[in-house]
């Protein structure tokens, strides 16, 4: 009889919607839910820190369950989003909360999972890992993320970590660069890159930067066997802070969740003198990654996950091994970014790269939104972007404080002036176009190759006070089958600024 009445014309949508919901809540008591109890009950009792190391073992032994339950509730996710859309204002508002709610179930589970089986590979499980870290600042943006001021290293053994000394950047700046000459060619004006240790970041696809790095560190006195490169930048820091704890300087700072980025972006300039910098940084990017792991149980392992994959999507994390099967897990956790590349789940790429040797960005304010205007009876769809930047930086600081903080040094720009070279790409199999500028101060973006691949070109000057509005036009892959997101250079908080208005249709 159900069968029958969903086949009546409109209200035959509400009745099958309420059919099909009632299935997916049925298959996943039946199904996902023991599994994800049974699993995480055994999480839960076990004992994950021995003796000052991670105990590997049950989170091991979780991964097979955790991945179970986790391939059954991204398919019930998929079946519910395939019904059809209710007309009845009852049946529409328990499907779209339905909807929304188990998809933020899908998205914790399928952080847990990612977490739970990269995590021993990670640490040694299969052998001693040593992993090169890099510590960076958005302060002074690189596409990927910033200007890396230190290198360290973390060595793992069957869950026991050391973490190594960090050494300042400039102990590496004499050893040479690695950058193909596409790179060079469009980091040649205004302020011509070196690709020393310092520039690798303007490289959007970790894997490029990951293997530069090495390149570069295997060259000085502490070269040696490098598994894998981390990278961490402050609000990353920050994120750890909240876990592991305040760390007090021996200044009488105290570095806390709420403050570390700010610190480390900004304050430290302000306050603490040019030489002694780097000291301070290393000291905070040590101790937090120390903790890291330290204590760790169920709780701060779920809490973990539930940092440390938004902040890879977000750029200010990076976890990329040279062991292939490892790269695949890591991958396919988003822990290692490259340019856009899914047709089915677009990107588009929009990068800054501070052309003024300052920290400007830590003031250079980002608002994005995307807007998507039709969806194309070839499965393609149409967007059109407006990207503004706005350089907050108050005149009192200009006046206040060194080149070092607000630029002016290098006769690229003046004090206080953001100076950004631009990089924006495509997603994967789509396209941009229709670039419109909304300053005189900002030429428009112009067509060239790097490493291979297309990418749109600019520069930007902002001086205080001042803004630059990109819009353009964006076609995504007629593969696509979820709405455009904006892949960016971090900024020094985790708000994104991106808005996305989709009212015009809706993906089929």
């Amino acid at each position: 009889m159900w069968n029958l009445a969903g086949m009546v014309p409109v209200v035959g949508d509400d009745i099958r919607a309420a059919q099909g919901m009632a299935s997916v809540v049925d298959d996943l008591a039946q199904t996902a839910l023991p599994k994800l109890s049974d699993t995480a009950h055994a999480l839960l009792t076990a004992q994950l820190s021995d003796n000052g190391a991670v105990n590997l073992t049950p989170i091991a032994d979780a991964s097979e369950g955790l991945t179970e339950a986790n391939t059954l509730i991204q398919e019930q996710l998929e079946d519910l989003q395939n019904l059809p859309t209710p007309h009845i204002g009852m049946v529409k508002d328990a499907y779209t909360q339905g909807v929304s709610q188990f998809q933020d179930i899908a998205e914790l589970l399928d952080q847990a999972t990612n977490m739970v089986q990269i995590l021993p590979q990670f640490l040694g499980q299969d052998g001693t890992r040593t992993y090169l870290i890099i510590a960076n600042t958005p302060a002074e943006t690189r596409s990927g993320g910033g200007l890396i001021g230190s290198l360290g290293t973390m060595t793992a053994e069957n869950g026991k970590i050391t973490i190594g000394d960090f050494h300042s950047n400039k102990e590496f700046q004499g050893l040479g660069s690695s950058a193909t000459a596409s790179e060079q060619a469009v980091f040649s004006w205004p302020l011509k890159f070196s690709f020393d240790i310092r520039d690798q970041m303007a490289k959007p696809d970790f894997a490029d930067v990951a293997a530069s790095v090495v390149d570069i560190w295997n060259r000085s006195p502490y070269a040696c066997e490098i598994d894998g490169v981390m990278s961490i930048d402050p609000v990353f820091i920050q994120e750890l802070v909240k876990l592991n704890g305040d760390i007090t300087l021996d200044n009488g700072m105290v570095v806390t969740g709420d403050n570390a980025a700010e610190f480390l972006l900004n304050t430290i300039y302000k306050e603490v003198a040019i030489d002694a910098q780097d000291q301070y940084f290393q000291i905070v990017a040590f101790e937090t990654m120390d903790k890291m792991f330290s204590g760790l149980d169920f709780n701060k392992l779920m809490a973990m996950a539930k940092t440390m994959i938004p902040m890879a999507q977000q750029r200010h994390l990076y976890m990329y091994s040279f062991h292939e099967d490892e790269a695949q897990n890591f991958q396919n956790a988003g822990l290692a970014k490259g340019l856009p590349s899914s047709e089915e789940n677009p990107e588009v790429g929009i990068y800054m790269n501070q052309q003024n040797a300052s920290k400007l960005d830590w003031y250079v304010q980002r608002q994005t939104q995307v807007t998507r205007t039709a969806c194309n009876t070839d499965g393609s769809q149409p967007y059109r972007i407006s990207f503004t930047m706005t350089n907050t930086v108050p005149w009192s600081d200009v006046y206040n404080y060194s080149w070092y903080l607000v630029g002016g040094n290098n006769n690229t720009g003046s004090a206080g002036q953001a100076v950004e070279r631009m990089l924006f790409y495509a997603p994967a199999g789509g396209s941009l176009s229709n670039f419109s500028v909304s300053s005189n101060m900002a030429g428009a973006p112009e067509q060239t190759t790097m490493d291979d691949a297309t990418v749109w070109t600019s520069v930007a000057y902002m001086g205080p006070g001042e803004s630059v509005t990109y819009e353009f036009d964006v076609t995504t892959s007629p593969k696509a089958v979820s709405d455009l997101t904006v892949d960016q250079t971090p900024l020094g908080w985790t708000d994104t600024g991106v808005t996305v208005d989709t009212s015009a249709c809706a993906i089929q």
